[in-house]
């Protein structure tokens, strides 16, 4: 099993000379089996190359099957669903699973598709058939990935982490979730213990009026996470998009010089072994 990132920044994307290194769309990261099935989890931005990419493959001929976890249902993670393009070929089929806390998954989706926002003008018009699923701390297969999804504090709402198992590997995506009082959720490294790798929302580096407002984990969160799950690897992601490359670096630096467990940090365009 293998990532790629396709996007890795959190709350909007970001362009300059100085986020090269690390890329600027938001999140989208692939999953992939030995055998070359894949999952997505999330739709931010970087879904966008994404699926352009799918459509020199069977998307193109409007025979294409995939599934999208998603993390939560903040602009960063499901912008990207109006502009993916193998959504608008008829044949392909689109399974998305997710949590919205009060509401729908499907009414929050179809709202990135309202007439003021998207010429679209509704999820129902898209060519290809969408499922879209409300789960909450359940486990269920997809195709060759078992998949387990635990519903976690995040912001103003919910958000969901996500562990998939294929080809005897296990990781865990945390990009968007917030701990208690600076300590870290319990039920979370429970959730996430003994993972080959873990992906963890990293978008701060102290606590600030930013993270009150906007939710999210800090570097030391990150850290005291993989360390209480006891984590193979520990993988820092959703960059803030006022990080620049440099600011990534030295974040990453100091969670190596400080962490037992081996650290790196999400990079666009990059695979990661799991």
């Amino acid at each position: 099993m293998k990532l790629h990132f396709w996007g890795v920044r959190g709350f909007y994307p970001v362009a300059s000379a100085t986020t090269q290194q690390f890329g600027g769309n938001t999140a989208a990261i692939e999953i992939q089996s030995a055998s070359g099935a894949r999952l997505l989890v999330d739709l931010g931005t970087g879904a966008i190359p994404f699926g352009r990419s799918l459509m020199t493959q069977e998307f193109g001929r409007g025979q294409g099957h995939l599934s999208v976890l998603l993390t939560h249902t903040h602009l960063d993670h499901t912008a990207g669903l109006p502009f993916f393009v193998p959504a608008f070929v008829p044949g392909n089929r689109i399974d998305i699973y997710g949590a919205a806390s009060v509401l729908s998954l499907r009414g929050v989706l179809d709202d990135l598709f309202d007439s003021h926002v998207c010429p679209v003008n509704s999820i129902e018009n898209l060519a290809a058939t969408l499922t879209v699923s409300d789960v909450c701390d359940r486990r269920f297969t997809v195709g060759e990935f078992s998949v387990s999804q635990l519903c976690v504090p995040h912001g103003h709402g919910s958000g969901a982490a996500w562990r998939v198992r294929a080809d005897g590997r296990d990781v865990v995506l945390m990009t968007g979730i917030d701990h208690p009082n600076g300590s870290i959720l319990r039920r979370a490294a429970e959730f996430a213990r003994d993972a080959d790798l873990l992906l963890h929302d990293c978008t701060w580096k102290a606590p600030n009026e930013l993270k009150l407002r906007w939710g999210g984990s800090t570097l030391a969160q990150a850290l005291q996470m993989a360390k209480a799950a006891q984590v193979g690897r520990l993988c820092l992601t959703h960059h803030a998009p006022g990080c620049d490359d440099e600011a990534i670096r030295a974040m990453l630096a100091e969670a190596q010089r400080v962490s037992d467990v081996a650290v790196c940090a999400a990079a666009e365009g990059d695979e990661c072994p799991v």
